[in-house]
């Protein structure tokens, strides 16, 4: 994660992230919890805790390389400004056929004042 989706990325280090994860992602099968204890079970927790990182850097780093434009924590070198037009949307994942969908940002909440995008500035 830290080499090919750090906060400042570019579009070929998500790519390479993405073939990597997807090599990670294959042997997801192959994890094996040996300890078979009922009481405190770190090779069983450790398993897990594995498995939904895996899961989770997957989600994160597919849905930066399909993103073409840089928001918030995701600075894309490639594409360095926001694109409200065609990227102010929420990125969803199904792991069911590993697929990503979008829905669209809620400009007009029921509860709270609403407020316009704008860039951050760090």
């Amino acid at each position: 994660m830290q080499e090919d989706a750090a906060v400042f990325r570019t579009t070929e280090a998500l790519a390479s992230g993405v073939k990597r994860l997807e090599a990670v992602h294959a042997k997801r099968p192959d994890l094996k919890v040996t300890d078979r204890g009922l009481i405190w079970n770190t090779d069983l927790l450790e398993t897990l805790e594995l498995d939904n990182l895996i899961g989770q850097a997957t989600v994160t780093v597919v849905g930066a390389h399909n993103r073409t434009e840089s928001r918030g924590a995701h600075a894309l070198d490639d594409h360095p400004t926001r694109d409200d037009e065609n990227w102010l949307k929420h990125t969803l994942w199904y792991s069911e056929g590993s697929r990503l969908d979008y829905k669209p940002v809620q400009m007009k909440p029921l509860t709270v004042e609403s407020f316009p995008p704008k860039a951050r500035t760090f």
